[in-house]
């Protein structure tokens, strides 16, 4: 700024201080009253010069502090800014818009970046949590409805005189009733394993004798579907509920007995692979398309083919034989 002024300032000097500056910057000796007369006027003006200087600094201090408050302010907001997204769809949530997400602020933190990635995977297991719960809730009511219809017809029926009771009929309702039981008995399983409440009473178990027992009870319903089965059961020695083992491979089996029937030879196999054990069944039906393979354990999923209840069952059988399989450790 001094720079900028100086020539502004040389400006005001009289014709004799202005000389003797001249003769100064030319190394001459000036004129002792020209000499006198630029000390004289040069203190004047470098006062000026100095309380000039002086206002133009405390200007440029204030523009400073306002731009570094602006700037400061504006780079807070967008540091803070995945934070208060978080919040404002944590409140969305809250008011029942599962749809809401967190966006990421600008000037983000590696620790609100994975914050509002958590969050956002929260909010959308919550959404899907609500739609299995929406869509359990309906199918739950359709399985239930169709025995209840069946069985509210007969005994209306029985008790119009319509239908005779005889001992076909009443094995025909006690079949209804039976549905109804192992369907309660599946949403009781699956219902508490989801709360920890899943009673597994283990013990030294063979799995290689416990397909054995599932297999004399379950064989004639194979062949009456076309399937023979081959065994290939090794020791397979583990510490299980042998009562929910056999559960699921009554599942697995009556599976294969619906998919994939009158297709030849059904291998079931036990195998021992250091500390784990695997049972293994092999059929020869259609198989499942690709996008389906982790959709059959989900809870009333049944395939294109056998959507129908008398054909597809309750769609909870595998749902169940996940649920009791991850309950002792293992996957399917």
């Amino acid at each position: 700024w001094q720079a900028y002024a100086t020539p502004r300032y040389l400006a005001k000097l009289t014709p004799d201080a202005k000389e003797a500056f001249e003769d100064v910057l030319a190394d001459r000796l000036p004129d002792r009253k020209q000499l006198a007369a630029l000390q004289r006027e040069s203190k004047i003006l470098n006062v000026e010069m100095q309380r000039e200087t002086e206002t133009v600094l405390y200007i440029c201090i204030g523009l400073a502090a306002l731009l570094s408050f602006g700037v400061g302010l504006m780079v807070l907001r967008r540091l803070g800014r995945g934070l208060s997204m978080i919040a404002l769809a944590a409140r969305q949530i809250a008011d029942g818009d599962l749809n809401a997400r967190a966006e990421e602020g600008g000037f983000s933190s590696s620790e609100e970046t994975a914050l509002t990635a958590d969050f956002n995977r929260m909010a959308a297991a919550l959404q899907r949590a609500e739609r299995e719960l929406a869509e359990s809730t309906a199918a739950i009511a359709h399985e239930l409805r169709t025995p209840l219809t069946i069985l509210r017809g007969r005994l209306h029926g029985m008790q119009d005189g319509l239908f005779p009771l005889e001992p076909h009929e009443v094995t025909g309702l006690l079949y209804q009733v039976e549905g109804l039981g192992r369907l309660i008995d599946d949403l009781q399983t699956i219902s508490l394993a989801n709360s920890g409440r899943l009673i597994i009473n283990a013990e030294p178990t063979n799995l290689a004798d416990e397909v054995r027992r599932v297999l004399t009870v379950i064989e004639p319903d194979l062949l009456k579907s076309g399937l023979e089965p081959a065994l290939d059961l090794a020791e397979a020695r583990l510490c299980a509920d042998g009562a929910r083992l056999r559960q699921v491979i009554i599942a697995v089996l009556s599976n294969a007995c619906r998919y994939a029937a009158n297709s030849g030879v059904i291998r079931l196999s036990t195998r021992c692979h250091g500390s784990e054990v695997s049972f293994e069944v092999v059929d020869h039906g259609p198989g499942l398309p690709e996008n389906a393979q982790e959709m059959v354990f989900d809870r009333f999923w049944r395939g294109e083919v056998s959507r129908g209840r008398h054909g597809g069952g309750s769609g909870l059988g595998l749902a169940v034989v996940r649920t009791i399989v991850e309950a002792h450790g293992g996957r399917v």
